[in-house]
């Protein structure tokens, strides 16, 4: 299947949310602050990056930034998780949101499926 890339500070999520992937067929890494999450986008050039709004040290604003100045992420779908931040103030703060989605935490299951898949679907399609 995909190789997906989630960046979030909360083990907590990155082990359910990487649980639900592995359970679909998809192979998964986990970074757990922002500078990390850019060294391993760029060595497993993921199909899709799910990343937190909020991280120490780097808002995902800038993180998404920093993958899209980068030849190796520069086109990967990008999945926006935060329980913060509003969608209008994410997809704002973003240059280009074409390849970009926002879901507020706590997740709904069947939403969060449906947009991986739409988001892997462009990537590989």
């Amino acid at each position: 299947m995909a190789k997906v890339l989630i960046v979030d500070d909360d083990f907590e999520i990155v082990g359910l949310l990487t649980e639900i992937l592995s359970r679909e067929g998809h192979q998964v890494e986990a970074a757990y602050e922002p500078a990390e999450g850019m060294r391993k986008a760029r060595t497993l050039q993921p199909d899709l990056i799910i990343m937190d709004y909020h991280m120490p040290g780097m808002t995902g604003a800038h993180l998404y930034e920093s993958l899209r100045r980068n030849p190796s992420s520069h086109e990967t779908p990008i999945l926006f998780l935060s329980g913060e931040a509003a969608p209008e103030q994410i997809l704002g703060e973003i240059a280009d949101s074409s390849s970009s989605r926002f879901l507020s935490k706590p997740v709904k299951l069947v939403e969060f499926r449906r947009v991986v898949a739409e988001l892997i679907g462009r990537k590989n399609g």
